[in-house]
């Protein structure tokens, strides 16, 4: 009959762990700590509190967000380990015993466990897209199926931290323009939640009548005390609805497609998976992989559906007998550099480094279009900001306006 047990344990790193498991004797779980790497330090039967507490802390890992920051270390200590030639399942035993979050640690555990039993590194780590992104599974694929899970490693490492610094410059690009816009609508709603109920008052007295930008701001307030609940439901069923059509494949191409076209925003992101696709495309090709099976691979770390289209429509074409060069020119998702580049390197042997230079081109091309993110943003910004004012300024000062007129009769 299996018992719960209470331990605690001393790991490598001299920090102590506890916590609840269940086994049929003391004995087999000192056993197992022990496999595990641990000192033993305590061992007892459970109580009601140990239980509460072990449920509590599994629902705190549940709930907790693992950081890009956290993938970006644990990354660089898989590729660090990984390069220096310990096995796959020594290194997350050792990994899964370090200081990360909790939930990526559960993660780590049962990542562990599939491999042991022959599961695939890619689809181990599928198994949890809460934490790893198609792009980072697809990048183990890629490393998986060409041998180069070193190099691949290593080059996801700096892909998520030049994400996490384009990242953190357009939260800064954007720093102001949120600021402006969250003053802007806390005014709105005072103006709504207090200032428009006192003219309603204050014109009932007199009976006369409100203008009607007035009369609009006051339905609003009306109809959101009222109706709040209905307002939630709706922005809840949207989110909803948005998130299951975006499962369905039409649904992924019409909002990937939408995505690219957004103005500002579409470009950037554009520019973006060109630089991720071409330099990966690079790292295949110098590996020795064909551009055919390349194309195959790569697709699948786009993480947008439009391109990915577009990579294996590439694909086939250089099947047929295409000149890559030719496939490329005629995609509509890459310009006529990338073409030009691509011919360059066929004509010249050198592809591989053609590659890396039109994604370091572009890697520059994303630098300046974060760079004047700020200023790209300014007129759309300022028509918010003028629309807004409009109607504050007809909701409080017509009606002031009208008052005056009243008490001028």
């Amino acid at each position: 009959m299996d018992i719960k047990f209470f331990y605690k344990a001393k790991r490598g790193d001299g920090k102590v762990e506890s916590g609840v498991v269940t086994s049929t004797d003391e004995f087999s779980v000192e056993l197992m700590l022990i496999d595990k790497g641990l000192e033993v330090i305590n061992i007892r039967a459970a109580n009601v509190i140990d239980e509460l507490n072990e449920s509590f802390l599994a629902l705190q890992a549940k709930l907790s967000v693992v950081g890009l920051k956290d993938i970006i270390v644990f990354t660089r200590q898989f590729s660090t380990l990984f390069s220096a030639g310990i096995p796959i399942v020594t290194i997350f035993d050792r990994l899964k015993s370090q200081n990360f979050k909790p939930k990526l640690k559960i993660a780590l555990e049962r990542i562990s466990k599939d491999i042991e039993s022959g599961t695939s590194l890619s689809l181990a780590f599928g198994k949890h897209p809460d934490i790893f992104s198609s792009l980072y599974v697809g990048m183990i694929k890629v490393g998986e199926d060409g041998g180069v899970l070193d190099i691949i490693l290593e080059r996801l490492a700096k892909i998520l931290e030049t994400q996490l610094d384009t990242n953190n410059k357009i939260k800064s690009a954007t720093r102001y323009p949120k600021i402006v816009v969250s003053a802007i609508i806390i005014a709105f709603i005072i103006l709504l939640t207090f200032v428009i109920p006192k003219f309603v008052a204050m014109f009932s007295k007199f009976n006369a009548e409100l203008p009607l930008p007035t009369k609009i701001l006051i339905f609003m307030n009306h109809a959101f005390q009222r109706y709040w609940w209905v307002v939630a439901a709706i922005v809840i069923a949207t989110i909803f609805l948005f998130k299951q059509y975006k499962k369905t494949d039409v649904g992924k191409v019409k909002i990937d497609q939408l995505i690219l076209k957004i103005p500002i925003v579409g470009a950037l992101l554009q520019k973006i998976y060109i630089s991720r696709v071409v330099r990966i495309l690079g790292l295949l090709y110098k590996s020795g992989i064909p551009v055919v099976s390349s194309m195959d691979i790569v697709s699948e770390v786009s993480e947008n559906e439009i391109f990915k289209r577009e990579l294996l429509s590439i694909k086939n074409k250089i099947s047929m007998g295409f000149a890559i060069n030719t496939a490329v020119k005629e995609s509509a998702i890459f310009p006529l550099i990338v073409g030009d580049m691509v011919e360059s390197g066929e004509e010249t042997g050198s592809l591989d480094e053609m590659l890396f230079k039109v994604a370091d081109y572009f890697d520059e091309e994303v630098e300046y279009s974060i760079a004047n993110l700020s200023s790209a943003i300014e007129p759309i910004l300022l028509l918010f900001i003028a629309g807004m004012i409009l109607i504050i300024a007809l909701g409080v000062f017509l009606p002031m306006w009208d008052m005056i007129k009243i008490f001028k009769q």
